[in-house]
């Protein structure tokens, strides 16, 4: 009897070997079918779907980090996939990409700041903000005034909270991600280490003159809600500003060249809605895997869902319902600049420099007949380490 109870085991176990192997590598072309039948097997053996799961991202050229919840098959919706070359086209693309811009920080942060990027000492600093989803091993290290309640809408969605992006007001979407998404601090120091290690980490980033003027028009500035000035620090803000300079409007309400003013001659720059950003996101000690660009927002954020098996679940929502104040456009860019001192200018270059040189990012503009060309070619030569708090 023991002999015969082995033998049907060995039969069972050559049976799904054969299975999977037809199904998946031999039969590509019924891939859906094929996969949903491997889901199958999967709820009794997580090994069998693993083996399934490596051979089909070879097959169909996917990233070697792609994760899918099992659960999805299980549920008979099939999984997130590349289905035609132009998808597998955009990942490769995406890939390309990201290889850039890690290169290109891994650099910087070596020759502007003498850090040996992502060696054995990374996990000392961590994001200050930093949201994960455990069932899609997906950390995302958020910054203000860079998408964040976009981002926010979709880790409700992930997360089972909110059945579409568009089903909560702004104010109720950040208060809820705040609620029912966990947040790195809140684990363990050697789960962290794991964490951030182990699970898909992105962050993103944006021009810092386009942050520092979509924080202005969002929270002191004629454009800003009566939510955000009488929560207090705003409301305090405007007033400090219009005492100091005295050539405020008579409403109170400071331009941005104060505003800008007074960030510099105060070294007022605590508020994370215009915080450096790199002291936000820490990206000289955590080896991220993908590297946003608000200027290429939505193809990144396709690229990140895609990377999480999570796109055919969710869509990256529009800046309906935010707070949008166009402040990325090169018009309006220059059209706020141009009209700053050139000392003003140069101030607030020194306090942005790190984010101008890590993620690539430059501004120019004509004052007084002159161009003034951000960062300074200088700067892109320097060798030595840029003076920083």
């Amino acid at each position: 009897m023991p002999c015969t109870r082995r033998t049907l085991i060995a039969a069972f176990c050559c049976s799904v070997v054969v299975f999977v192997t037809y199904a998946v590598i031999v039969e590509p072309l019924v891939f859906p079918d094929a996969l949903d039948m491997v889901a199958v097997y999967s709820s009794h053996t997580g090994a069998i779907f693993n083996h399934a799961w490596t051979a089909v991202k070879s097959r169909y050229n996917l990233p070697r980090d792609l994760v899918v919840d099992k659960r999805e098959y299980q549920n008979a919706n099939y999984p997130c996939y590349p289905t035609s070359p132009p998808e597998n086209t955009f990942i490769q693309r995406q890939q390309k990409i990201q290889h850039q811009r890690r290169h290109l920080l891994q650099q910087a942060c070596h020759q502007y700041l003498g850090s040996d990027q992502f060696s054995a000492t990374k996990m000392e600093k961590t994001p200050e903000v930093a949201f994960l989803l455990e069932n899609y091993h997906l950390l995302y290290a958020q910054t203000a005034k860079i998408a964040g309640t976009s981002w926010d809408r979709v880790l409700l969605v992930l997360n089972g909270v909110a059945n579409s992006t568009s089903q909560f007001g702004q104010s109720e979407t950040i208060d809820l991600t705040k609620i029912t998404v966990p947040r790195l601090e809140n684990y363990k120091h050697s789960d962290r280490s794991f964490i951030l290690s182990n699970f898909t980490t992105f962050m993103f980033t944006r021009h810092p003159f386009s942050r520092l003027l979509s924080a202005y028009h969002c929270k002191v500035g004629p454009d800003a809600t009566e939510e955000h000035v009488h929560r207090g620090f705003y409301d305090l803000l405007r007033k400090r500003i219009q005492k100091k300079y005295q050539r405020t409007k008579p409403d109170g309400i400071p331009n941005f060249r104060d505003f800008a003013q007074y960030l510099v001659d105060t070294n007022s720059f605590s508020d994370p809605h215009w915080k450096e950003n790199y002291k936000i996101v820490s990206p000289c000690d955590v080896d991220y895997d993908v590297i946003g660009h608000f200027e290429t927002l939505e193809e990144d954020a396709r690229y990140i869902l895609t990377s999480v098996g999570a796109d055919c679940l969710v869509e990256f929502p529009t800046s309906e319902g935010s707070a949008a104040t166009n402040s990325s456009h090169t018009d309006t860019l220059v059209e706020h600049y141009k009209d700053l001192p050139r000392d003003l200018l140069e101030g607030l270059y020194e306090r942005y420099k790190l984010d101008f040189l890590l993620f690539g990012y430059s501004f120019e503009v004509e004052i007084d007949g002159e161009m003034l060309q951000l960062p300074p070619p200088i700067d892109v030569r320097l060798k030595s380490k840029v003076t920083h708090e």
